[in-house]
């Protein structure tokens, strides 16, 4: 199945430019709001009431997930699989409590500003912050590729490859860097505030819309179409048995533990920026509530998409939205684009700020505990212009990165033969590195 570009790639780059003044002016508004109250700019701290907390928090940790690869989970593993996650919320009010809300109390009397600051903390092990850190910023440089590279994807489908993906991809990197660098944790965390209000709205627009161009608005002959198209979505484990019995515990305690204490964007979070005691605990119980609310947008989706559209592959089941959205384009064209605007700004909003805040906790790292730190590292220049070339370089690599992701596909693109030199090497390098591998182990032994 494809999908049919309802965007021109004018209007695509028109909201893009929009979306980035947004982003401006939330850097320079908190900037300026901090000079005002403080007289300086810290980029890597903050202390936020419980609306800006929960809020960064669900849009930190969500990702590109909800409007790509979980609708397109959900359409595939079934009912099972959702409840297998909701499974996840009974759990975090009881493992926040338990252990963030004790980082927290610690926090107000060490002052916080890495995820490693915490283990140096309780363990006094350099060696450990180093390996801690060096797994974080290994793990982030791809993560923070995906998402970015995900926001390309989008702007493609939504104009049918009017916009080039890879420069779309590009542009978002440098935008994500430019406003880190201008507004650090403080601007990204009221960014992600309203950003996280709009693509909750914008996931369930979509649903609701599309309830009621394909199903008349109703809900349940969506279930009753998918309950006799496809019964096994309904079952336990699910259509292809994903969801087993041990999973119901090992999964969602997993998450349970990844939403809290792995990720370092979420860990901070969770851990360090709440103002007071009861911020805190108001995350803690009032972020599930969200996450149940996303998750079950998300789910819905799959759902409706399954009953319209039950013959997806694999692959083209992360693309549910768009290819929603070209339903509704064959009675409604004006409203399937504004859904396709909504989808576009939706995936930007939860994309970007994933990114934004890992790039923002990975600069802090680098500087805090590797220069400095471990480093011993001391500069002439003042603390929040070496965190600012600290944001540049990292966000240069991750730039880089994604580059050689794009680059074999640019100097070798589908519409032209590759090089008879190229495909030689493609046939010879493979053996030729066997033996190579051959002569290294046997690189100390005397043959004499």
């Amino acid at each position: 199945m494809t999908t049919q570009g309802l965007l021109s790639g004018r209007t695509v780059w028109i909201v893009f430019a929009a979306y980035f003044l947004f982003l401006i002016a939330i850097a320079r508004y908190t900037t300026w709001k901090e000079k005002r109250d403080a007289g300086r700019v810290d980029l890597q701290g903050g202390r936020f009431k419980w609306p800006v907390m929960v809020m960064t928090y669900i849009a930190s940790c969500m990702s590109v997930w909800v409007f790509f690869a979980g609708p397109g989970a959900y359409y595939r593993y079934g009912l099972g699989y959702f409840f297998s996650e909701m499974c996840i919320y009974s759990m975090f009010p009881i493992i926040c409590y338990f252990t963030m809300t004790k980082v927290w109390l610690v926090n107000q009397q060490k002052h916080f500003t890495t995820p490693a600051d915490f283990f140096y903390c309780r363990y006094r092990s350099k060696a450990l912050t180093v390996i801690i850190d060096l797994v974080y910023i290994v793990c982030a440089v791809p993560f923070i590729s995906a998402v970015l590279v995900a926001g390309g994807r989008a702007a493609e489908v939504a104009t049918g490859g009017a916009v080039s993906s890879q420069t779309f991809t590009l542009i978002c990197g440098i935008i994500m860097t430019v406003f880190v660098m201008l507004g650090g944790v403080k601007s990204t965390a009221l960014a992600d505030a309203v950003q996280g209000w709009f693509f909750i709205l914008a996931l369930w627009a979509i649903i609701f819309v599309t309830l009621k161009v394909v199903f008349n608005g109703s809900l349940i002959e969506a279930f009753q179409t998918v309950r006799v198209q496809t019964p096994d979505w309904f079952s336990y484990p699910g259509p292809i048995g994903v969801c087993t019995y041990p999973s119901r515990v090992s999964y969602p305690l997993a998450c349970a533990f990844g939403y809290t204490l792995l990720l370092p964007q979420v860990f901070v979070r969770s851990g360090y920026y709440s103002a007071g005691l009861k911020d805190q605990r108001q995350m803690a119980f009032l972020a599930p509530f969200l996450q149940i609310i996303v998750w079950g947008g998300t789910m819905l989706i799959g759902l409706v998409a399954l009953a319209a559209m039950p013959d997806l592959t694999s692959s083209e089941t992360e693309l549910v939205i768009p290819y929603m959205c070209n339903i509704i384009a064959g009675t409604h064209g004006v409203l399937a684009q504004i859904l396709m605007i909504v989808f576009l700004i939706g995936v930007l909003a939860v994309g970007l700020s994933t990114a934004n805040a890992l790039l923002m906790v990975m600069s802090s790292i680098i500087y805090k505990d590797l220069l400095v730190g471990i480093g011993h590292c001391k500069f002439k220049a003042s603390e929040t212009s070496v965190v600012r070339v600290v944001i540049l370089l990292f966000g240069a690599v991750t730039l880089g990165t994604i580059i050689t992701r794009f680059l074999p596909f640019l100097l070798f693109p589908d519409n032209k033969p590759i090089p008879k030199v190229v495909e030689y090497l493609g046939r010879t390098l493979p053996a030729a590195m066997m033996g190579l591998l051959v002569v290294y182990c046997l690189r100390n032994v005397d043959i004499a």
